[in-house]
């Protein structure tokens, strides 16, 4: 039995059963358990720092491409720049969001990172590298490898 409440040794959906691969369903019932790994590291988060997983989102997508414009990033996410703004609103009461205008035009205002944003992406960086640590020191280095692989090739297929 899963977290769910669902018999792990039968096949997910319908689909799958019809499907007759035995990875399908094997496929399918591991895409569950990551996605209840990172929801419950999310629930962490938000537990620890009172920060909803979709402003962990945003302190990450801001790290990783400096600031933005509020616009870009409400198209990124596919959100409604009015549903940005009131989550902006709530993370800069966190600080760990801030508005910055721009230089070149006042009228354009780009997102930024606060420390205490860094630090909670840096506490987040720091779980994952634990995570691929385990991940590594469990497995032999060819299969290791192999993972790795994998894993890069479901991020491009799932960023399609």
């Amino acid at each position: 039995m899963d977290n769910y409440g669902q018999d792990v040794s039968s096949p997910v959906s319908l689909e799958s059963s019809l499907s007759g691969n035995p990875y399908f369903s094997r496929m399918e019932r591991t895409m569950i358990t990551i996605n209840e790994i990172f929801r419950n590291q999310h629930e962490y988060i938000k537990s620890k720092h009172k920060i909803s997983a979709l402003e962990m989102d945003l302190i990450q997508f801001v790290v990783r491409n400096g600031p933005q414009k509020m616009k870009a990033i409400a198209e990124n996410f596919a959100i409604k720049l009015s549903t940005l703004t009131s989550i902006i609103d709530k993370a800069e009461r966190h600080r760990i969001l801030k508005r910055v205008n721009s230089k070149e035009d006042r009228r354009v205002v780009y997102l930024d990172v606060t420390k205490k944003g860094e630090r909670i992406n840096q506490e987040f960086n720091e779980y994952l590298h634990e995570v691929a640590e385990k991940i590594q020191g469990s497995l032999d280095e060819e299969f290791f490898s192999r993972f790795v692989e994998g894993m890069e090739t479901f991020n491009q297929i799932s960023s399609k």
